[in-house]
């Protein structure tokens, strides 16, 4: 989409669709609509794909499918990428366009709907699908009985009785601190590695996806590539890492939670508003806050 500049999951549907006998133009990245749709016209396209990876590219989409229908398309849309979803283009995307819009959640579903599109997808069906999930997802306007009522505005249970109950270790040094320059290697210990593979389309949780017996092997691929690119930035210091925090005293007053300007507790840094629990709970179950889980 224009704005969207990541392209291997589309390239990865290009070449199964290849695969399956579908010939494939690929535009690239940052493709504005109205060059998808001359491009679509002047190839005699049966099918348009559109791909994201980032929130613009869900506007971007119906805008697409808006032009579509203002400009007389016909032809089947499919929708993918990590940003969308079933129901969003169902919402936001298919009411632009009175034909066929269809999602598709990863290479091996666009192979499969690409047919569908094209032989067995009934428009009037795409259309009363769309419509019931637009439906099912709509606010509802049944009254509803107010979930902020006077027992979840009850004081909560008394779960930390008195500071000293704790016996918090002592706190070396309060207030604000600033971390300048930040070993970037201690930091690369604690990186979460599964939105990496997401980005990848290889579904798993790591570590054990480096295993799977479907996906493993172009998962190591991968990994070992990221692990060396990420070896280079850390010998090179490339990226810097900077960071500020405080530690303050606190309080719990009701529902809200006072931070103090030092330990003597005079002044008020500022009040921290804590929302209870809404839902309503069985009796022996109280309406949290966060406030509940710091001393008075």
């Amino acid at each position: 989409m224009k704005g969207d500049v990541h392209d291997i999951g589309k390239n990865i549907v290009g070449v199964v669709l290849q695969c399956n006998n579908f010939e494939v133009i690929n535009l690239g990245v940052m493709v504005p609509a109205q060059k998808i749709l001359d491009t679509a016209l002047a190839e005699k396209a049966d099918i348009i794909g559109l791909s994201g990876l980032i929130t613009p590219s869900l506007e971007e989409m119906a805008h697409v499918a808006h032009e579509m229908q203002r400009q007389g398309f016909t032809i089947p849309l499919l929708i993918g990428g990590a940003t969308t979803s079933r129901v969003h283009t169902a919402v936001k995307i298919a009411p632009h366009y009175a034909h066929s819009t269809v999602y598709v959640p990863d290479a091996s579903g666009r192979y499969r709907s690409a047919p569908s599109a094209l032989d067995r997808f009934e428009p009037g069906l795409c259309a009363i699908g769309a419509r019931r999930l637009r439906k099912s997802t709509a606010p509802s306007t049944r009254p509803r009985r107010d979930r902020r009522s006077c027992r979840s505005r009850a004081p909560g249970p008394t779960l930390i009785a008195s500071i000293e109950q704790l016996c918090p270790a002592a706190t070396p040094v309060l207030g604000r601190r600033l971390l300048s320059g930040y070993d970037l290697a201690e930091i690369a210990r604690y990186i979460d590695w599964a939105p990496f593979f997401q980005t990848w389309d290889l579904a798993g949780n790591y570590p054990k996806i480096l295993e799977d017996p479907v996906v493993g092997e172009a998962a190591r691929g991968v990994f070992a590539e990221g692990r060396a690119l990420l070896e280079k930035i850390l010998a090179a210091k490339s990226l810097k890492a900077n960071a500020v925090f405080g530690l303050y005293p606190a309080a719990s007053v009701g529902d809200d939670i006072e931070i103090y300007a030092d330990e003597s507790r005079r002044e008020t840094a500022m009040v921290w508003h804590c929302l209870r629990q809404q839902a309503e709970k069985p009796s022996d179950r109280a309406n949290l806050c966060l406030a509940d889980f710091v001393a008075p």
